[in-house]
């Protein structure tokens, strides 16, 4: 098994960002001025192609190694939303599914609950949280909602480029993940500012984030640090509590063991065990590393996750076109998967686990 290639802090810092101009200047900024609103795709009369570099021919790579597939299909759970963005498990395994201007709630069965969040705006990031609260990103801020629906925060407004895509609680402090400032926001549970850290260039010791298109998670882990994906670099980063750069694991590479693409991983998730859960968008895969950040396996690969491969390869090439699985983890050990086209999470078990009877 390959070792994964992991950054520390020191070489980071002393690494440029030759051949990383294109995402971290004008490039990045026109494609989130408009906040979360996509832009025309580039490539359009007017608009200047996209570079080379990332446009692939990925057929080659649309077949999974049936020796490499750790996971099956076991079920999948309608939303019943028009357009599904977001999802989450919380401390029980009740899953928790953003999409329209809602949040609806689902059983371990699977089953809908009577409970439901009815929201200002779209949701773009859900984070269950201790005492039965519920917080949501919105476009520009984060709310947090109790089990009765009542809003019990409304936090700082964060500027007109604000994209809010990730939340995690860890303590006493709420992370909040701004794709449109491409910067990390630390927040009290009042949903108060308390600092910021991550932007490009911001004088903070810190590599920067490279974020192309709103895809930008964040996961405290049990390990006591915070994971980032730094989706422009293609890896996943760890920072400590108050915002320090500790290592970072990836590598850019159309090969199953990497990430491909302008841009990715788009989302992922921890197992119980301390492994990470990696999601795709383009060439979608959604694949296993153990904790040290070690490929291990896949969970579903583009043969099983996208009928239509066409835009699949469409969002390959150009960014704003969303494409990713949101993917979430229970306590069981299960990979839950929000589909954007059927609109269904849909449910991937170990293979060891046996099939109902």
């Amino acid at each position: 098994m390959n070792e994964a290639p992991k950054i520390p802090r020191r070489k980071v810092m002393q690494a440029g960002l030759a051949g990383l101009g294109l995402l971290a200047g004008g490039g990045v900024s026109s494609l989130l001025a408009g906040g979360c609103k996509p832009k025309a795709p580039r490539g359009e009369p007017g608009k200047p192609p996209l570079d080379s570099r990332f446009t692939y021919d990925i057929s080659a790579f649309e077949r999974t190694d049936p020796a490499q597939l750790l996971y099956r299909e076991a079920e999948s759970i309608p939303t019943g939303f028009e357009a599904p963005r977001c999802l989450a498990v919380d401390a029980h395994d009740l899953l928790y599914v953003g999409g329209d201007q809602a949040v609806k709630v689902f059983g371990t069965n699977g089953r809908p609950l009577s409970t439901r969040y009815e929201l200002p705006g779209r949701p773009w990031a859900l984070a269950p949280a201790e005492r039965g609260l519920l917080w949501v990103a919105l476009q520009d801020h984060v709310e947090a909602y109790r089990v009765t629906g009542e809003v019990a925060v409304r936090g700082d407004a964060l500027g007109a480029k604000a994209c809010l895509t990730g939340l995690a609680v860890a303590g006493a402090t709420l992370y909040v993940a701004d794709a449109g400032n491409r910067e990390i926001v630390r927040c009290d549970l009042q949903g108060r500012v308390l600092g910021r850290f991550g932007r490009l260039k911001s004088g903070d010791g810190n590599p920067g984030f490279l974020i192309p298109s709103p895809y930008f998670h964040v996961v405290a882990g049990a390990d006591g640090l915070l994971w980032v994906n730094n989706p422009g670099r293609h890896r996943l980063e760890a920072y400590t509590l108050d915002g320090k750069f500790e290592l970072g694991w990836g590598q850019s590479s159309m090969a199953v063991e990497g990430f491909c693409g302008c841009c990715n991983p788009v989302y992922f998730a921890r197992l119980p065990d301390g492994r990470f859960v990696t999601s795709e968008k383009g060439l979608n895969r959604i694949k296993v590393y153990n904790a040290q950040g070690q490929f291990a396996g896949v969970v579903a690969g583009p043969e099983h996750l996208v009928k239509d491969r066409e835009l699949a390869r469409k969002a390959c090439a150009n960014c704003q076109i969303g494409f990713g699985f949101d993917v979430a983890c229970d306590s069981q050990g299960r990979v839950l998967a929000l589909d954007p086209a059927t609109r269904l999470v849909r449910v991937f078990v170990p293979k060891a686990t046996p099939p109902p009877s």
